[in-house]
């Protein structure tokens, strides 16, 4: 099933990157839990609370993309390294960094998305050490 699960995140991250909401809509609960570690602790909880966690956190950048670089399968989860990208608004400035995104998956959906800033922390959170 863990192989499954990786292309579901795969999905995930390419019906999210096409816009298509009704497919990720498909993949994920009804409830899903979206939790990102820094730099606020903040959760929420559908799909709407995914869109506006993402809406806060990419406000004031412009030219912003998300890309999938590695995937690592811990059983009912999948820890995704992913290099964001981004032009400050204002300044102009361009920015990337690495963050660790991890799916928990519950039967055939995503149950929770945590997003962290440091491996450390996604490792331990999907039950993997460095």
């Amino acid at each position: 099933m863990s192989q499954e699960n990786v292309e579901l995140v795969r999905g995930a991250f390419a019906a999210f990157e096409n816009g298509d909401l009704d497919r990720v809509r498909d993949l994920v609960n009804e409830d899903v839990t979206v939790y990102r570690a820094d730099p606020d602790g903040a959760t929420a909880h559908g799909l709407a609370g995914f869109l506006e966690l993402t809406a806060e956190w990419t406000e004031g950048f412009e030219d912003w993309t998300t890309v999938p670089e590695a995937f690592t399968d811990a059983g009912d989860w999948v820890l995704v390294r992913v290099r964001q990208s981004a032009r400050g608004g204002v300044s102009g400035v361009p920015l990337a960094e690495d963050w660790w995104f991890a799916f928990q998956i519950r039967g055939t959906r995503i149950a929770r998305m945590s997003i962290y800033a440091r491996e450390a922390e996604a490792l331990e959170a999907v039950g993997l050490s460095e």
